[in-house]
């Protein structure tokens, strides 16, 4: 962006009040096609710098010391950027005097240049060229200065907007998995009431076998999604520690719903000795879980899928291989990208988001690993493989998968979704605790502090009063400091969690609770 070629921006200013100086002046540059406006005095000379000009002409006589005070005053509110070039005439035999008394009265400015008279004509505006080309610049520099501003200010709101969406997307994120986990909790709090029953008739057991096939796809979708979100955010935080991975293969491989389903045989091929990572044991079961079911979704009913935990060098190797439908080589890449599927058919039977692999890539390099797809092409299944550092150190001991038995509590259930609260409640009381259920925060309060239970179970998305804040109350009430106080809710961020603790939650479970995860939590207090 340039200077105007035209107009004040480009008018020598010129202030020579005695005789014909200044019109002398005008009339000289005007011969060689430079612009001039000749001001009456000081006061008008320094309205026009005010308000926009080309550099300034002026002779000594002016610099009287109130004038170069006002024109000290008026240089000085100048803009940043600008530095007004001034050429100051000056008398013949006076110089040593004139300089001395001019570069007093301007000595806070720099750029003046002096000339003495009789100047000639070639010399003076060979003086105003140069200033009016250094004035030009400065005014490069205005325009630059504010279209950078301009880009400035414009990228700023454009990051707020983009902050601005990326927030409400992990909001509406954060509420789809709630109330997703809300149903999610009533299904899998129903199926284990009704497993709890016998005997059992095959139409009712196919029918439960559908419904934990679904919830746990369900559960799935609503991880995915969640996870897709904090792993584009840089939000995922792994709980490290030594890990066989071959005890996770094993953990993946018996709680699949999917394999019975599809008639499946899955072998699983490991090293006779321990293959230890240093990583989070719930994401590691995740990310062989979601290789497993995509072996699962793209393999015809019967078909044998092998799972291998080994040490092959300095890594520990997950393998997961299938004879399903195999990939084109152009998707092997692809398929790890967010929102892409495998495109068999216009049927779309399997069903998905497309966050499967993505997911499973993101937290396989949050372990510092990576993955990769293999395949001979469509009808020649496919194999994928996981590399991660092995750890020295030795695996912790595997959790047992077997629940505790808890002694009988008294137990006081606070959940607004009926369904949830109904199931949730049978099936404690099949345990053998006494339960109380309330529907609302307020009256989930009064019941706590009557009942004085040894448990609260508190969804925190409650009306009247949110859960938070029930446990606050709780927590300041003398005497209810030793009850247990558990949120029960479908928001499971980090942030979340440590929003519960302070509140005064001793435990954070998030919907849909795996009621064999219940009864520990409950065998342990």
């Amino acid at each position: 962006m340039t200077a105007p070629s035209s107009g004040v921006e480009e008018s020598v200013l010129v202030l020579a009040p005695l005789g014909r100086d200044g019109a002398l002046v005008a009339a000289a540059l005007d011969k060689v096609g430079i612009l001039s406006i000749v001001c009456a005095g000081m006061e008008e000379l320094c309205d026009a710098i005010g308000a926009g000009s080309g550099p300034v002409l002026l002779t000594e006589e002016v610099l009287t010391p109130s004038a170069a005070e006002l024109l000290l005053k008026t240089l000085e509110r100048q803009p940043p950027w600008s530095d007004l070039p001034l050429v100051v005439l000056t008398t013949t035999g006076q110089a040593t005097r004139t300089h001395q008394r001019t570069l007093l009265l301007l000595g806070p400015y720099g750029n003046v240049s002096l000339l003495e008279r009789p100047v000639r004509t070639a010399t003076l505006v060979a003086a105003v060229r140069t200033a009016l080309r250094a004035r030009r610049r400065q005014y490069e520099t205005r325009d630059y200065l504010t279209m950078r501003e301009r880009v400035v200010a414009e990228l700023g709101a454009a990051r707020a907007e983009a902050e601005r969406v990326s927030q409400a997307k992990d909001h509406f994120l954060a509420m789809l998995g709630h109330e997703l986990r809300n149903p999610l909790a009533a299904i899998v709090s129903g199926l284990a009431v009704l497993d709890r029953f016998h005997p059992r008739e095959q139409a009712e057991e196919l029918s439960r076998a559908i419904v934990r096939r679904q919830a746990h796809h369900l559960t799935r979708l609503v991880d995915d999604l969640l996870d897709v979100s904090r792993i584009m955010s840089g939000k995922i935080t792994l709980q490290r520690a030594p890990v066989d991975l071959r005890e996770v293969v094993r953990q993946c491989v018996e709680s699949r719903p999917g394999a019975a389903a599809r008639a499946q045989d899955v072998s699983v091929i490991a090293d006779a000795d321990p293959v230890v990572v240093d990583g989070d044991a719930v994401r590691l079961e995740q990310i062989v879980g979601n290789l497993l079911d995509n072996a699962f979704k793209y393999s015809p009913p019967g078909q044998p899928i092998r799972v291998l935990a080994r040490r092959e060098d300095s890594q520990a190797v997950l393998r997961v291989q299938d004879r399903g439908i195999g990939l084109a080589p152009n998707t092997l890449q692809p398929i790890f990208e967010l929102f892409t599927q495998v495109k068999t058919s216009l049927h779309r039977g399997e069903g998905g988001l497309g966050l499967g692999l993505a997911v499973t890539r993101g937290l396989i390099e949050h372990h510092g690993g990576s993955i990769s797809a293999h395949s001979a092409g469509l009808g020649e299944g496919c194999e994928f493989v996981v590399r991660l550092p092995l750890s020295t150190a030795a695996p912790a001991l595997p959790a047992d998968r077997e629940p505790a038995s808890a002694p009988p509590r008294r137990i006081v259930v606070i959940e607004d979704h009926a369904d949830s609260r109904e199931a949730l409640q049978i099936l404690l009381t099949l345990d053998g605790h006494h339960v109380q259920v309330a529907a609302d925060g307020r009256a989930g309060l009064g019941l706590i502090l009557d009942a004085q239970p040894e448990v609260a179970l508190i969804d925190v998305g409650l009306p009247e009063l949110d859960g938070y804040e029930v446990a606050r109350q709780v927590r300041r009430t003398p005497g209810s400091t030793t009850i247990r106080l558990i949120a029960l809710t479908g928001y499971g961020q980090s942030y979340d969690r440590a929003r519960a603790q302070e509140a005064g939650f001793d435990l954070h479970l998030t919907k849909p609770v795996d009621p064999g995860e219940l009864r520990r939590v409950l065998g342990g207090i």
